[in-house]
């Protein structure tokens, strides 16, 4: 690595561009965690569980394509843009067309819409690696030099959690009706701001980070298998896998929740802001405490306070005050594990390099997008296989899915209360006020 590279100062544009790379990523699998189920299930009319076995299917073969991909893109020769700036703007095309596809290709092509929806969303899993092993390998190329690279990992996690945080406030609101034309403007607007940001992000930044020794330090597949037996790379996986699964179970069930618990999606968008508020202290917070006391000891911190926190939420599910504390904790915490797990992974790059006299950006980057993978795998099907398991019955017809009325009664549900306290030998389906959402949708709850 030359003295250049570690000692070259990065420019604000170039933090915002990456900002922006960061940003624009999000709505691809944002969507996709907190909004997929709900929408095929409620308004195309698949079965919970159908969707709960693509989620398992799909994440198995995108963890086989990850490493590939990695690999072949640390191959990738570097062009007068670099080597991952060219491959984001190329991913990111790709990949909106795709995601549009797997969103309504079922919708307009009724005939074989499993076959659709598997089909679009495993190709998603190889389409989406392009931009995504890219933009987590940009980072370590950037800069050398520790401080810049926090600097660096702020603006990464900032973008992150920005672009997390306005979708997860918009787009409750957007489709709380529940339509299709609900859908088209959710994903239609989602996938315009994709476009823009990500290409106008990798035009900003610099790939500065040049190594001496090309030949030598070019690795094979096996090796890059053999990266995970680095104690740092794979307790970072772990902590990873372990966090990933539970939010997303969190994000895949929390439509449901809000929806058919307390009876009011929008209250999502409500606790998204004051998350995305102190998420970004947590952002600002968290490299400054790890300048002073270490990475590791804050990393630890935050992890520890994020779950006793979420925990707290099991005293009473629906009670709001205890939805803000947990969220505002949580989101401080949360803020300052985003930078940190950006930083630890260019660290880890660097130590494998150092480790192995291997280059292996795009390598720590593929598996990283694996283990993240299989996080969305196991926490997105986990909701589906619970819904199939209780009962849910998918009406396309009137847009409604529900289970029994005895557990909608145990969850809290107002029309199976009322259905099941006065009405409870009925055997035929009805409508009820209490669960109506939207002009064109009527939330039917059948008799278990």
């Amino acid at each position: 690595m030359s003295e250049k590279s570690k000692k070259q100062k990065v420019s604000i544009v170039e933090k915002m561009g990456l900002f922006m790379v960061c940003a624009g990523n999000i709505p691809l699998m944002g969507l996709l965690s907190g909004f997929f189920m709900i929408y095929y299930t409620n308004v195309v009319g698949l079965e919970p569980a159908a969707l709960a076995t693509l989620f398992l299917i799909s994440k198995v073969v995108d963890g086989i394509s990850d490493p590939i991909m990695g690999y072949f893109l640390d191959k990738f020769p570097v062009t007068k843009m670099g080597k991952f700036r060219p491959m984001i703007i190329l991913g990111t095309i790709i990949c909106v067309i795709n995601y549009i596809l797997l969103w309504f290709g079922a919708v307009w092509i009724p005939v074989g819409k499993y076959v659709i929806v598997y089909v679009t969303y495993l190709l998603l899993g190889w389409t989406f690696d392009i931009m995504d092993i890219s933009k987590n390998s940009l980072l370590p190329v950037m800069s050398a030099d520790d401080k810049e690279r926090n600097s660096l990992s702020l603006f990464n996690a900032l973008g992150t959690m920005i672009g997390s945080a306005v979708l997860a406030v918009a787009a409750p609101i957007l489709v709380a009706e529940g339509t299709l034309q609900n859908y088209y403007v959710l994903i239609f607007g989602s996938m315009a701001m994709v476009l823009v940001l990500s290409i106008a992000g990798a035009l900003c930044v610099k790939e500065r980070v040049a190594f001496e020794g090309k030949k030598e330090e070019s690795y094979t597949f096996r090796e890059l298998l053999q990266f995970l037996r680095y104690k740092p790379v794979w307790a970072l996986f772990l902590v990873a896998l372990v966090v990933g699964v539970g939010s997303n179970i969190a994000g895949g069930a929390g439509a449901y929740f809000y929806t058919y618990i307390l009876g009011d999606m929008t209250l999502m968008s409500g606790v998204s802001l004051v998350s995305m508020i102190t998420a970004l202290v947590g952002i600002f917070l968290g490299p400054i405490l790890a300048n002073r006391f270490g990475k590791k000891q804050i990393f630890v911190m935050a992890i520890v306070v994020s779950i006793l926190f979420s925990a707290l939420r099991l005293i009473d599910v629906r009670s709001m005050l205890l939805i803000y504390i947990s969220t505002v904790a949580g989101g401080v915490a949360g803020g300052c594990i985003a930078p940190l797990t950006t930083s630890i992974q260019a660290d880890n790059t660097t130590y494998v390099q150092y480790k192995t006299g291997k280059r292996a950006e795009a390598a720590i980057a593929s598996l990283t997008s694996f283990i993240t993978k299989v996080a969305q795998g196991l926490g997105g099907a986990i909701p589906g296989y619970v819904l199939a398991g209780i009962g849910v019955v998918v009406h396309p017809l009137t847009g409604v899915c529900i289970g029994s009325y005895r557990f909608c009664y145990r969850l809290g549900c107002p029309a199976g209360e009322y259905q099941y306290r006065n009405y409870p030998l009925r055997t035929d389906t009805s409508d009820y006020p209490d669960c109506r959402r939207g002009d064109s949708f009527w939330y039917t709850v059948y008799v278990g």
